[in-house]
């Protein structure tokens, strides 16, 4: 194989997904010119990635922990922010929420039997892309979808509610014998009761045991996740080592994925390359990227080798490849959201003189694409560092965190980074997380190898052919962190001292910034206005979970109401910014502006 394809594992670590289709601009396009047509928005609503998070019939039987109401509820499941959905099968579940129904037979978290005569492709599900990365905004009673947007779910409070309802099904005699009527008929033996019992307590302890090494005093609330730290502890359980968790408390908002395709390296700290293939265009970087991804949101991975098995097996998956390629395919397609009819019209004047301040100001870091049709011109990578006189200054911690995690590589040992690149250094005893995730993500899509190629294109590659693995997009110190760093204070020493490129944040084109609120990259500043203040300035908490969207300052609404019910704490009482959820820094010279320059910019923002 030639030296492109020496990259499909590259680099995988999650918050980033895919998408997929080539077919012409929608016709019902909400307005927003984003040029994706029907099929491909169900596409993305419902094709399953590999996630598992529970069987359909079970899901579908589930009672709220308070109570008899289904989980599936329509109001329980808004007040999580994930948005209720007709499926073009006739299902109903929540936006993103797919039907999964590969072959089991290699799978051992997942691989679960409770009805006679079971077959190995139950129907499971889990979430894809659209979960995280679809969104609605309301104005005066209007509703539009944002279609790669970032989503305002509260995935850690659902999950809670989700592990709490599995625990209460199991302790509640009346409920357990609703569920089971649900699930196997009111008529089912007591035997087949039981077997539904043990398979409902595996599942339900895998749940409790990963929300248990996840859990932080850090509230994520309404449109963040710390994807860094489930997915990283999601390859430490599945190692089977028994190791420590890793802190999960630096929490991120969700990023927009239009213009994706077009950057060097994406997600928020500029870790992963896009790598495309000559001629088919295929992109070999964002499938290991989101390989990693669905690893880490419930997708099923087996580090364990099985007797008889080499290394050229890989590791076994439940990777839906071939959607995960028509994800990105569909990906290349999607423009930013104009700004909608239904808002308050553009300012020409004030439009104008914001794109000269832009253009004095922003633009070296922020690179502009000549309009929203732009979907080809290569976006590189534009770092503002965590440390030095020009440091963002921004919240270190996503960036830390992900850096300096180690654990023991236990099934890894000895591997090497990326799994078959053999001229990479091997994984040791106790290893940098990140290198360890790329190694599994390699070894997984080793095993599906076949599915590659045909996502590839057979004209281009053949069957029989086993590509190899590059770790292309890790930048780790040298020596390499293969020491556990315990104390924080030492952590982020290591981290405002050391200079490689993924300690810190990358700047991306702002087109569509519109629609993405709340700001920076942990989401702590509610509206464009607030952050062209200076930081001192900027709000220190405010009201979050509301879809109600102001376009005068453009975020969404921060008032206490009903629907916003999270209070989002960006310092303490005493002023001191919260680690995780601090909103200082990305102030160059916005104090210096006069009120007048911060609309105006404002206004040019709208335009892009």
């Amino acid at each position: 194989m030639r030296h492109w394809t020496r990259r499909i594992g590259a680099w995988a670590l999650a918050a980033g997904c895919l998408a997929g289709g080539i077919a012409p601009a929608a016709a019902d396009d909400y307005g927003l010119d984003q040029n994706w047509t029907r099929q491909q928005r169900l596409n993305w609503y419902e094709l399953s990635q590999g996630s598992r998070l529970m069987p359909l019939s079970w899901l579908q039987a589930l009672e709220q922990a308070d109570g008899p109401t289904p989980i599936l509820d329509d109001a329980f499941v808004s007040r999580f922010g994930y948005l209720p959905h007709d499926t073009s099968t006739g299902l109903h579940l929540p936006l993103g929420f797919a039907v999964d129904t590969a072959d089991d037979t290699a799978f051992v978290a997942t691989k679960l039997r409770w009805r006679d005569g079971q077959g190995s492709r139950e129907p499971w599900v889990g979430m894809n892309c659209a979960a995280c990365h679809s969104n609605e905004i309301r104005y005066q009673g209007q509703t539009l979808r944002i279609e790669g947007g970032p989503t305002m779910a509260d995935f850690q409070g659902f999950m809670d509610a989700v592990d709490e309802a599995l625990v209460a099904t199991r302790k509640d005699p009346v409920k357990w014998r609703r569920f089971a009527a649900r699930v196997l008929g009111s008529d089912a033996e007591p035997a087949a009761v039981d077997r539904l019992g043990a398979a409902f307590d595996k599942l339900t302890a895998t749940q409790l045991d990963l929300a248990k090494m996840s859990t932080t005093a850090t509230a994520y609330g309404p449109g963040r996740l710390d994807a860094f730290g489930h997915i990283f502890n999601k390859l430490i359980y599945v190692s089977r080592t028994q190791a420590p968790p890793v802190p999960a408390d630096a929490p991120v908002s969700y990023p927009q994925l239009w213009n994706v395709p077009q950057q060097d390296w994406v997600q928020w700290d500029g870790v992963a390359e896009n790598v495309k293939l000559p001629i088919s265009g295929f992109d070999v970087g964002a499938l290991g990227r989101n390989a990693g991804e669905v690893i880490g949101v419930f997708g099923e991975l087996v580090l364990q080798k099985r007797a008889g098995l080499s290394l050229l097996d890989g590791f076994v998956s439940s990777l839906d490849i071939a959607n995960l390629a028509v994800f990105e395919r569909q990906l290349q397609l999607l423009k930013p959201p104009a700004w909608p009819a239904a808002f308050p019209p553009i300012d020409p004047v004030k439009r104008d003189r914001g794109a000269e301040l832009y253009d004095r100001h922003c633009k070296t870091c922020h690179q502009l694409l000549a309009s929203r049709d732009d979907l080809k011109t290569r976006i590189p990578r534009w770092t503002g560092l965590l440390k030095g006189r020009n440091g963002v200054g921004t919240d270190p911690w996503m960036a830390c965190n992900a850096y300096t995690d180690t654990a023991p590589s236990g099934p890894l040992e000895g591997l090497p980074v990326g799994y078959a690149q053999v001229q990479l250094r091997r994984l040791e005893a106790v290893d940098s997380l990140a290198p360890m995730l790329a190694t599994a993500v390699g070894g997984a899509l080793l095993a599906k190898r076949h599915e590659v190629y045909s996502a590839m294109g057979t004209a281009l590659f053949r069957a029989e052919q086993v590509p190899s693995f590059e770790l292309k997009a890790l930048e780790l110190p040298d020596p390499h962190i293969t020491s556990p760093i315990v104390d924080r204070a030492e952590r982020l020493k290591r981290c405002l001292s050391d200079t490689v490129g993924i300690l810190g944040y990358r700047a991306r084109p702002l087109n569509g910034i519109w629609a993405t609120a709340p700001y920076l990259h942990d989401g702590s500043v509610p509206t464009l206005y607030d952050l062209l203040l200076p930081e001192a300035q900027r709000p220190k908490s405010f009201y979050v979970g509301s879809r109600e969207f102001d376009p005068v300052k453009v975020g969404y609404i921060t008032a206490a109401t009903a629907e916003n019910r999270f209070l989002f704490e960006a310092a303490d009482a005493a002023g001191k910014p919260i680690d995780g959820n601090a909103n200082t820094g990305h102030d160059y010279g916005f104090g210096k502006f006069s009120e007048d320059d911060r609309w105006a910019i404002i206004e040019y923002l709208k335009s892009l």
